[in-house]
Order: C-alpha cells, then sequence, then structure tokens
C-alpha cells in the first residue's frame, strides 16, 4: 500500500511542473491552445468583456439563472483561485464587481476599446484605497479583468457600497447575493471592519465553530440507531463499539459541510475564503475516506465471522486481500479527489506519466510485481492461512497473514518474516500443511555383539509398536536390518504419521520414539555409537576355525514372539499408565 501511495504522490509533484515548461502543451501553457482554440467572441476586446459581464449580470439578477453568473464570472482572471474552488468564489466576486461597477458611473460600450490587442484599459482608479478596475489581455488573448483587479474586489465593494447607484443601471447582487443579502440585515456597527474581518464575519466564525460541534454529535447519535437495525435486519452482528466508531467519521463530514455552507454565507476575503474552503474540502475528502475506512472494516468483520464456520480456508485469505485492495482504491479515489481542488485535472495527472513514466515505472516495479504475486496467490492457491510452508531453501513456517503487497510467515523459532508477494511468483513453495502424512525415517544403530534373534526381535517389535500407535499409518512400515555399518548393525525404520500440524507430529512421534528406546531396554539390546575396537589375534596357521552356529525356524520365529509380546507389553503398560493419570468422574 505504501508503494502505491508514493507512486501517486510522485505523479502529483511531477504534473504542476511539468506543465510549466515551455513548449510543452497543457494547462501552463495557453499560447499552445490558443493556436488549437479562437478566442471567443464575447471576450475578444475590452469592450466585449464589459459588455459580456454586465449583460450577464443583469440578466441573472432579472431572471434568477445562476448560470449567467458563471457567464460573467468567465470574464474574470480567477487563475490564482484553484479550479475546484472558481465556480463558488466567482460568482460572488462577479456580483460584487457589479454592485462596485453600478457606484461608479454609468458605462457607454462606445467609450471602451474594442481593440484586441495593446495595452490594458483601466475603467476606473481608486486612489483612497489604491485599487483599480483594468480589463487586460491574457497571455491566451482574452481580454479579462486583471487577476489584481480581481483580489481587490471585496475592498472596493465596501468602499463603494455607502455610495447610491448611478441612474440608468439594472439589476441588484441583493437578489443573486445570500452573502451580501445577509450583510445588509446586520447592525451597522457590526459591519465595521476590525481585526482582518468585519465583526459579524467574526460572530459567523464563531457561531459556526460552536454549531460544528452540536452538528458532529447529533450526527452520531441520529445515525446510531437506524443503521444498527440496518445491520440487524440482515442478520449482521456487529458489536455496538465498531458501529460507533463507524459513524464518528460522518459527524466529521457533517461539520465540514456546515461549515462549507456557512463560510460562503460570509463573504470572507477572497484569499482567506479560498484558504479557508480549501480546508473544508480537505476535511470532506478526509473524513469520507475515513468512514469508508471504517465501514470496510465492518465489512471484514462480517466476512471474517462467516469465514469462521466455513470448512475451507480459502475465505481466511481473501478477508484480508479484500480488506487491504478496497482500501487502496479508496486512497486512490480521495487523492484524485484532492487532485481535482488543486486544479489538478485527472487528465493531467496521467498525462504526466508520460514525461515521469520512467521514474515512475521503475518506482512501482515492485509494487506490480507483489500485485500480480497476490493474485497468483488468490487464483494458484497455493497455500492458505494456516498452512506450514516452506518458501524458498530458507523460509519455514506457519502462514499468518496474506496482504495486498506480502505474506507474513510465523517461524517455528517464533519470528515473524514478511514475504513480498512478488518473490512467490519464482519461488519453490513447498506446503508442509497439505500432506497427507508425516514420514519419519531413522537409522537405528545397534552393536555388534547383538544376537541376531535379539535383532529379528527388535525389528519385529517396532513394527508391532508402529502398528499399535493411534496416529501412525498402518500400511506401510518399514523395519529391518539395512547395512553393516563400520562400527554398528544398522536397522533401517521408516513410518508415517496421520497427524496435520508440526506440533502434532512432534508429540506423536515423542511418543513412539519413547516406545523405541523401552523396547529395546526390555529386550537387551544396546545402541551403537561410533566407536574402533583392535584385536589382536596370534599367527597360528594352523589353528581351527570355530564352526558357525545354525539358526533355526524355530530360533526365529520364537524371536518375533517375543519381540511382538514385548512390543504389547510396553502398548499395555502405556495404556494403564493413561488411564490411571485420567480424573474420575
Amino acid at each position: 500500500m505504501k508503494s502505491c501511495l508514493a507512486a501517486l504522490f510522485m505523479c502529483a509533484s511531477v504534473v504542476p511542473a511539468w506543465a510549466q515548461l515551455p513548449g510543452i502543451p497543457g494547462a501552463g501553457q495557453p499560447e499552445a491552445a490558443s493556436e488549437k482554440e479562437p478566442v471567443p467572441e464575447e471576450r475578444r476586446s475590452a469592450r466585449a468583456t464589459m459588455r459580456t459581464f454586465l449583460d450577464s449580470a443583469v440578466a441573472a439578477a432579472q431572471t434568477g439563472d445562476e448560470s449567467l453568473l458563471d457567464k460573467a464570472a468567465a470574464c474574470l482572471d480567477l487563475s490564482e483561485i484553484p479550479a475546484g474552488l472558481r465556480q463558488e468564489v466567482g460568482r460572488d466576486l462577479a456580483i460584487k464587481l457589479k454592485e462596485a461597477i453600478d457606484r461608479i458611473r454609468y458605462v457607454v460600450y462606445t467609450n471602451v476599446p474594442d481593440r484586441t490587442d495593446g495595452e490594458p484599459w483601466v475603467f476606473h482608479t481608486e486612489p483612497a484605497i489604491g485599487a483599480e478596475i483594468v480589463i487586460g489581455r491574457n497571455a491566451g488573448g482574452e481580454w479579462l479583468f486583471t487577476a489584481k483587479t480581481v483580489s481587490r474586489i471585496e475592498d472596493l465593494h465596501r468602499h463603494l457600497e455607502e455610495l447610491p447607484k448611478v441612474a440608468g443601471v439594472g439589476g441588484s447582487g441583493l437578489e443573486m447575493s445570500p452573502t451580501l443579502w445577509l450583510r445588509a440585515q446586520m447592525p451597522p456597527e457590526l459591519r465595521h471592519k476590525g481585526f482582518l474581518f468585519e465583526h459579524w464575519q467574526w460572530l459567523g466564525i464563531l457561531v459556526l465553530i460552536v454549531l460544528g460541534w452540536i452538528v458532529a454529535r447529533l450526527a452520531r447519535l441520529i445515525l446510531h440507531g437506524p443503521v444498527q437495525k440496518i445491520l440487524e435486519r440482515r442478520d449482521w452482528v456487529v458489536p455496538r463499539d465498531k458501529v460507533w466508531r463507524l459513524l464518528q467519521p460522518t459527524g466529521f463530514v457533517a461539520t465540514a459541510v456546515l461549515w462549507w455552507i456557512g463560510l460562503r454565507l460570509l463573504g470572507l476575503p477572497p484569499d482567506v475564503q479560498v484558504a479557508a474552503l480549501l480546508v473544508v474540502k480537505f476535511m470532506v475528502a478526509f473524513g469520507v475516506v475515513r468512514t469508508a475506512f471504517r465501514f470496510i472494516d465492518i465489512v471484514s468483520w462480517i466476512l471474517g465471522a462467516k469465514a469462521e464456520k466455513t470448512q475451507t480456508r480459502f475465505d481466511d485469505l481473501i478477508v484480508p486481500f479484500f480488506d487491504k485492495s478496497a482500501k487502496v482504491v479508496v486512497v486512490a479515489i480521495g487523492i484524485v479527489f484532492i487532485a481535482d481542488v488543486l486544479g489538478i485535472s485527472p487528465t493531467s495527472l496521467l498525462a504526466g506519466l508520460g514525461i515521469g513514466g520512467l521514474a515512475v515505472a521503475l518506482a512501482a516495479q515492485d509494487m506490480v510485481k507483489n500485485l500480480f504475486g497476490s493474485l497468483t496467490v488468490l487464483l494458484d492457491r497455493p497455500f492458505e492461512i494456516g498452512d506450514d510452508v516452506k518458501i524458498g531453501s530458507d523460509i519455514v513456517g506457519t502462514v499468518e497473514q496474506v496482504g495486498f503487497r506480502s505474506t507474513r510467515v510465523r517461524t517455528w523459532e517464533n519470528t515473524l518474516i514478511t514475504v513480498p508477494n512478488g518473490n512467490l511468483i519464482s519461488a519453490n513453495v513447498d506446503n508442509l500443511g497439505r500432506r497427507t502424512y508425516w514420514r519419519y525415517r531413522a537409522l537405528i544403530n545397534l552393536e555388534y555383539q547383538t544376537p541376531p534373534e535379539r535383532v529379528h526381535a527388535f525389528c519385529e517389535g517396532l513394527r508391532e509398536l508402529v502398528l499399535q500407535h493411534p496416529q501412525t499409518r498402518k500400511e506401510v512400515i518399514h523395519a529391518g536390518l539395512h547395512e553393516l555399518g563400520a562400527s554398528s548393525l544398522d536397522v533401517l525404520f521408516i513410518c508415517h504419521f496421520a497427524v496435520v500440524t508440526g506440533a502434532e507430529h512432534i508429540k506423536a512421534r515423542h511418543r513412539l520414539l519413547l516406545d523405541v528406546v523401552t523396547l529395546a531396554s526390555r529386550l537387551g539390546v544396546e545402541f551403537a555409537f561410533p566407536t574402533r575396537t583392535l584385536h589382536m589375534l596370534p599367527v597360528d596357521p594352523g589353528a581351527k576355525k570355530t564352526p558357525l552356529s545354525i539358526h533355526g525356524v524355530e530360533v526365529l520365529t520364537e524371536a518375533e514372539r517375543i519381540g511382538k509380546a514385548e512390543a504389547m507389553a510396553i502398548v499395555g503398560a502405556r495404556a494403564v499408565r493413561e488411564s490411571e493419570a485420567e480424573p474420575a468422574d
């Protein structure tokens, strides 16, 4: 997940710098855009812009059509305002500029220059506050009210609002601007400007803070009951604390929405309003993403509870992968939303991959590899949660978690190893948890002085011990003299334990090996260890050889009987000890 976020943020940081490079077409190069798109007629000159602005503002006031305010706002240079906020801020600025112009003089269009190039045209200068209204040609060829004019609209409106409107002007901004209407309802003493803002605006900010705290708590309280009932109606038994955690970010979102509406009504200065609205939009994005995260947690909890009731462990693998994948998607959507607020269009964001493609590819190659590794685990299912696995030649343990980027393995030394899923594509994965039996092989060394009949009895006793063991496979048992070693008689012993986990295997093997040691003790068989014995023989060519002792079938049969009897005695004694150890009912 961190690799995905790093790649996305790298794209966001590359695009704005790339868009300003000379000769590269994009949002930062209006010259290139002007070669493809002609300048609109309504903004081809200062006269056309002034006519478009005033006619649109008057028509909007008369008809109530707010879309005409957007046409008037298009005559303002809003390049210093983030694209995601230009519509909200632009409408208020257009209304206030229209109100200021109506108090300066009646505009005669024939007195406004109609040239398509040349120096900016100054409509009015206000020496008292050092502000002026200027229409100039921007880099794209359009004539707009300059960005400097836009930044002083608030001051001009406040400075000129007490003056009467000139004769002949039409339309009023009070009907179209809730901010101006609300300000007109305030007492004159509250409309005086104090520190940064007017007094009524400071009062409004205080009210918004208090209301935000109240709305946040009310939103959680109101939504808790219905959400809990919806979950219970679908038989989703979710703890109340999880539902409450889900609803906590909703109060945050409700507060942000309230502040969004309230800040637009307060009509703060453009730079402050833009910053405040940006913060509020970030709050909304954060609250929505956090709410989505909590909702995903609840869904994952429900799916996990259902997965515990199923026989297969594949569900245990799917649930964590769904949880992480869904959260990555939510984060990606949140980043796109924030980029839109900052004025970075998704098209430009993707186009930036052209120049930064190499860097992004290098940064994201491990992410892509791990993603395909995750899909490989889901599709091929080489292991499941709880399986004992051997990955490569040095990683042995139990699978605890399979994530979007990596798999966590708890080793038998109780350490935790994180394996990138990309490594699982090419690594050899030995699933120890899916074997039917655990094979045990041992080479038991007996002393050379052990008589043959005792060796035979010992081998038969080994077979009988396996047959009597409750956790062994009865079909395949190997026990017999395998080699004449350098210092011992080597008995090969192979059996299989019918257990699932490694812990069960260790316990079952412990029981069997204790029985093997007991059997050897009872039969008088000694285990050998590597030794060398030097025998000094007399040199007597005429010495006679000792005749061989021939053991008949009766001796071997008796050895088999003794070996089995001793094994049965060991098993019987164990059964008696275990029954005596059990607590009485």
